[in-house]
């Protein structure tokens, strides 16, 4: 009883926190890849990766470089950390964590489907603190309000999610 409610508990958290688990739309996952313009070296972070798909898509296109996802919600770190361990890609480290405690001053490019309201508030103050210089930061449907750095918004079609791109 104690180990379903502590994975209850963390599913619970995780939605709270950051989102509950709406995963990004297949049709998006390359769209997402040619917006990440990820170099050879550079490190990729997926913060709420849930099943991995995002991250797993990125590392298996772009092999030279590292990725990186970040979860909090117990039974998806788990299937995708196993997954992961037993598929691949070598270059993807699932992590279990709190994103919005992970530390992002090294990472090249910070990829978040999150709730409006922790990206303009939590994820906001984050990346304003610590996003190194030249470094992107996608958020997935959700735009960030009084952004003073550059900003790019990539839609397709008006059918198709908006995907923006915030840089200092």
């Amino acid at each position: 009883m104690t180990i379903l409610f502590l994975i209850l508990a963390s599913i619970v958290y995780a939605w709270v926190s950051l989102a509950p688990w709406v995963p990004t739309s297949n049709k998006d996952l390359n769209r997402l890849h040619k917006i990440a313009k990820l170099k050879k070296g550079e490190t990729f972070l997926e913060m709420g990766c849930g099943n991995g798909r995002v991250c797993t898509y990125i590392a298996r296109k772009n092999p030279s470089a590292k990725v990186i996802g970040i979860e909090l919600a117990l039974p998806f770190y788990l299937f995708t950390k196993i997954r992961v361990m037993i598929f691949g890609p070598k270059n993807l480290k699932i992590i279990f964590g709190n994103a919005l405690k992970y530390d992002i001053s090294n990472i090249d490019v910070i990829y978040v489907f999150g709730l409006m309201e922790t990206v303009n508030k939590e994820i906001k103050k984050k990346i304003e603190k610590e996003l190194p210089k030249n470094s992107r930061f996608i958020s997935y449907i959700f735009t960030i309000k009084e952004w003073s750095g550059q900003k790019e918004t990539h839609k397709e079609t008006d059918k198709t999610s908006g995907i923006h791109v915030y840089m200092k």
